[in-house]
């Protein structure tokens, strides 16, 4: 019966398969043109470029790789050429089984990258190996097809003309990296993407692909200069940052759950940094946008330096807590907003914030004995350091740690700590042992959360208090 079934499927070949014609090559094409031909039709059915139903693409792309994986190889391609496709079956079964799920993301790895090659001619050779340039070949190409940010791409080919422009793409690619995508393709080493894909044909260009699949990409046509490049593609840039005013901040501030984040600038233009935040952010945070000219709105939230970033955690107050570093980086700035952004301002009405430590606190039992929680206190008498603790309470919500203030003024404190005279200062106190530790070094954010951390995990050492906060140790009110 089998022996029947495999002289049915050469005999009819319009029965089964016919991977030649799949992939529209002759029976004695090469196995250069086979090659050739996979690269063609994969870059045409990539599933990740399906504008209807993806599944379907799916369906098509294995399809494409099945016949291409069968004609690569002499002994398959062998076995096929005599018996056709149900000749295979069995083993085509067993190579499944073996291989599992169908991952489409593997497939240019497979065939493309990696293993033994030999020295490819110079003008194949990539000019931005070991850079932030990202280089786009077969088994890269999955993620320009995906893309949610700008790609700024340079097709070259690896001759005086190409070389010429190496180190701006290279700085362009450092000083720009995370904003929008710097990228590369060598022509002479893809072809076919340059073909077929990009239709490019001249070289270098410059081109610019919106985060848009559907718009059409725009080639850049001035000079070769980083500043002129950036400035061609961030015009191209989404952006969901609002400008706010005196005039809109209420209306402004009332319309989302999510925390606002606010820039204070003296700059006019949007900086492609906050756009860039505002996007990978969105449904998060909400961004906005305040100029030094608004000069009421920069009084009522005391901004003296521009360019500042901050995060409104108290908007009817005009409070918020202040990015703190010099440079703004990105990876830096998203560290910063990380612990907001998925907080949503609703949670403040049942979230506990930080509280004066008063008489009334301390009778109710507060960071005394009967307290089962850490107390995290900052003693001065500067205002200014009580921003510090809104976002501390919010950031440890679920550890067993409640956040206090008190003023210099109100309490005793040789009577109670052995080493707290220099103010503004910050102390852990574990109640129920009647224990403390002290902050060391200055009272910033940063250092308050590696010391609240060190104490979480254990690392902190606690030493004897003289006496609890009582009520005794508290200075008549003024």
């Amino acid at each position: 019966m089998k022996t029947f079934l495999l002289l049915l499927c050469v005999l009819l070949q319009t029965l089964c398969q016919d991977y030649y014609q799949l992939l529209g090559v002759q029976r004695g094409a090469s196995d250069d043109q086979i090659k050739k031909a996979f690269k063609k039709l994969s870059l045409k059915y990539h599933p990740d470029k399906a504008k209807g139903n993806k599944e379907e693409s799916e369906k098509q792309f294995q399809k494409i790789v099945n016949a291409y994986e069968i004609l690569k190889d002499p002994e398959q391609r062998k076995i096929y050429d005599k018996y056709g496709e149900e000749g295979l079956k069995e083993h085509t079964q067993r190579q499944q089984q073996k291989q599992g799920h169908f991952n489409y993301n593997d497939v240019f790895s497979r065939f493309f990258g990696g293993g033994f090659q030999q020295q490819k001619p110079n003008l194949e050779q990539s000019l931005f190996s070991k850079s932030d340039v990202y280089e786009i070949d077969m088994t890269t190409i999955n993620r320009f097809f995906r893309r949610d940010h700008v790609w700024l791409i340079y097709f070259y080919k690896n001759d005086d003309y190409g070389r010429q422009h190496k180190n701006t793409w290279n700085e362009l690619s450092s000083k720009y990296y995370g904003i929008f995508q710097v990228a590369a393709l060598n022509c002479a080493a893809e072809n076919e993407i340059c073909d077929d894909e990009f239709q490019v044909y001249e070289f270098p260009k410059v081109y610019a692909y919106p985060a848009n699949i559907r718009q059409e990409p725009i080639e850049y046509k001035q000079k070769m200069e980083i500043d002129q490049l950036a400035k061609f593609a961030i015009q191209f840039m989404e952006s969901f940052v609002s400008i706010v005013t005196n005039d809109n901040y209420e209306k402004f501030i009332q319309q989302e759950e999510q925390h606002i984040v606010l820039l204070f600038t003296n700059k006019t233009s949007t900086p492609p940094l906050l756009k860039v935040l505002s996007k990978e952010l969105k449904g998060k945070l909400v961004f906005g946008q305040v100029r030094n000219s608004d000069k009421k709105l920069v009084e009522q939230f005391q901004i003296k330096n521009f360019p500042t970033l901050m995060v409104v955690t108290e908007p009817e107050q005009y409070r918020g807590v202040i990015y703190e570093q010099n440079d703004f980086k990105k990876e830096q700035i998203m560290k910063f907003l990380r612990e907001y952004a998925y907080i949503s301002k609703k949670v403040k009405k049942t979230h506990q914030g930080p509280r004066e430590l008063s008489n009334l606190l301390i009778k109710n039992g507060a960071c005394t004995t009967k307290d089962t929680k850490m107390c995290f206190i900052i003693i001065t008498d500067d205002k200014d350091y009580l921003d510090i603790l809104t976002p501390l309470s919010y950031h440890y919500m679920k550890d067993k740690i409640d956040f206090y203030y008190i003023n210099k003024n109100n309490l005793i404190y040789s009577e109670v700590f052995d080493d707290v005279s220099n103010f503004p200062t910050a102390v852990m106190i574990k109640p129920k042992k009647e224990r403390y530790a002290k902050l060391q070094g200055e009272l910033t954010l940063s250092n308050i959360q590696d010391f609240l951390d060190s104490i979480i995990s254990g690392n902190v050492q606690f030493k004897s208090m003289k006496d609890s906060l009582d009520l005794n140790i508290f200075k008549e009110d003024l």
